[in-house]
């Protein structure tokens, strides 16, 4: 029985898209029924400079309570409406060593530092703690207006993880169907590529 609680707690304590792995700029859900909390999220893997190794950006989308059910399949629905929290992660893929814990993004001229003094964010722990384990990722609240800022934006860049990272078309189209499908990016407001 205490193994048994231990994995739960293990997996309450992942994020979704390491449970239920996708293809990058696939826009994903996972509804934790214990919780209960549907998940939706969108991984990317930008481009990075200088042939260093890459990272995992994720944007999350958190919608509390039981998940309606789709009538001819009995799965989870898709959430409806706007989320409660967004979030958005730098999270290294495995054995890259971290030398920053940085998380900063600049749509055009903008710049948004996602770690700074004025934001909230807080360090990831390693998915399975040791004792020598030392945070390896950083998760960021996210506003819906920063979203949209991001989806619309024709250049978006920054830093994680202390690399410099480009996003690619494909990802700029990633993100702006991942805040569709949160409520946040209606089909009529995209700009047509």
């Amino acid at each position: 029985m205490q193994h048994a609680t231990s994995l739960l707690i293990l997996a309450l304590l992942q994020s979704g898209w390491t449970l239920t792995p996708a293809p990058p700029r696939e826009v994903r859900r996972l509804y934790w029924e214990v919780v209960p909390e549907m998940e939706v999220w969108v991984r990317l893997v930008p481009e990075v400079q200088e042939r260093r190794p890459s990272v995992n950006l994720v944007f999350h989308a958190f919608y509390p309570g039981r998940a309606a059910r789709d009538w001819y399949t009995g799965l989870p629905a898709w959430p409806q409406g706007v989320p409660s929290r967004l979030t958005i992660s730098a999270e290294p893929p495995p054995q890259t060593i971290v030398r920053a814990l940085s998380l900063r993004v600049t749509v055009d001229d903008r710049t948004i530092d996602f770690n700074g003094p004025d934001r909230r964010y807080r360090f990831l722990p390693c998915p399975f703690a040791t004792d020598d384990c030392v945070p390896n990722a950083v998760e960021a609240d996210l506003s819906p207006s920063t979203l949209r800022l991001m989806a619309a934006g024709r250049s978006v860049g920054g830093v994680a993880l202390g690399l410099p990272f480009t996003l690619a078309a494909a990802d700029q189209d990633a993100v702006r169907a991942f805040a569709e499908r949160v409520g946040l990016w209606p089909a009529a407001q995209a700009p047509g590529r």
